[in-house]
């Protein structure tokens, strides 16, 4: 007789569901939704309980398991933009784990009887806390070097407006076309709580709200306080064509380079995980910069001859 441990089952397929989903986002780049990933992957835990259930065995069926995978991916990245690059991702990583058990099984010499052991959550919770800890420090080094940026420097930017700065930590990014329509100069993205302090209280609070660049362009004219601001059209990954609020600064120094009256892209959220920058620069000085920093290594081990 086959004993099953529900609570188990449920707490093992939860949590590598959810390392499953971060993976992905990690891996892709985009904004983490922990909560959202964390609900969806205690349904994929019910899912695998439910598989055990009397009269449920069809849900034991391949498609049964491919179909709700999917689903349940799709429902977690469901806000973001690129939802069925992250779902496509998603699997990829799923059948990347289950290789790697069959691989352990293998190394034990029973890949089958270790399969079914991890299927009914029949482990030493150790073993398995251990290696989910290993699987999200890999996760963690491929998303590092993996979402580099062309370019991947982090710079010092000054931001000055109405008289008052604002340092800013940015990322110099060969990716970043983004120009000012009016005279082609290129311009800053930046998350837009980074100027809350150098803007009036009640700018701040239109921009914090939930609502379209276009809305809250209405509402910043509604209370005559729209100067400076304009809609600035987009394109990216998964996103064709779109508006991003935008600002027009006294002046941004970059490396010691002023540029007066640039133009600032707005983003609503976090542009690093874990708030390495905060704003997104490509001009000629990041271009600049990323030379001079290729070029460091070599000056350095001249010196050092030279010594």
């Amino acid at each position: 007789m086959t004993v099953i441990y529900i609570d188990r089952v449920f707490a093992l397929n939860a949590l590598a569901d959810y390392l499953l989903l971060l993976a992905a986002e990690r891996l892709a780049g985009v904004p983490l939704r922990r909560k959202r990933l964390a609900l969806c992957a205690a349904l994929g835990g019910a899912y695998a309980v439910a598989v055990f259930l009397p009269g449920c065995g069809i849900l034991a069926h391949p498609v049964c398991k491919i179909a709700s995978g999917t689903g349940l991916a799709l429902l977690a990245f469901w806000q973001q933009p690129r939802r069925l690059k992250l779902t496509a991702l998603f699997l990829l990583l799923s059948g990347a784990l289950a290789g790697l058990i069959l691989a352990v099984g293998l190394a034990c010499g029973s890949p089958g009887q270790f399969a079914g052991m991890l299927y009914r959550a029949r482990i030493s919770w150790p073993v398995f806390i251990g290696s989910a800890a290993v699987f999200y420090g890999l996760v963690q080094l491929l998303f590092r070097r993996g979402l580099r940026h062309g370019g991947g420097e982090i710079m010092d930017i000054t931001v000055t407006i109405g008289g008052r700065k604002q340092a800013v930590r940015a990322l110099y990014d060969t990716g970043n076309t983004l120009c000012d329509p009016a005279n082609g100069e290129a311009v800053l993205v930046l998350e837009q709580e980074t100027l809350y302090a150098l803007l009036p209280e009640e700018v701040s609070d239109i921009l914090r709200q939930h609502l379209s660049p276009e809305e809250k362009m209405v509402h910043l004219h509604r209370i005559c306080m729209g100067g400076g601001f304009s809609l600035l059209p987009f394109r990216s990954v998964g996103v064709p064509a779109g508006l991003m609020l935008a600002y027009r600064s006294e002046s941004i120094t970059v490396n010691g380079m002023d540029h007066r009256r640039a133009l600032l892209a707005l983003s609503e959220g976090p542009l690093s995980d874990g708030g390495a920058y905060h704003a997104l620069w490509g001009g000629e000085e990041g271009r600049a910069y990323g030379k001079d920093l290729a070029r460091r290594p070599a000056v350095d081990q001249g010196m050092d001859q030279a010594v």
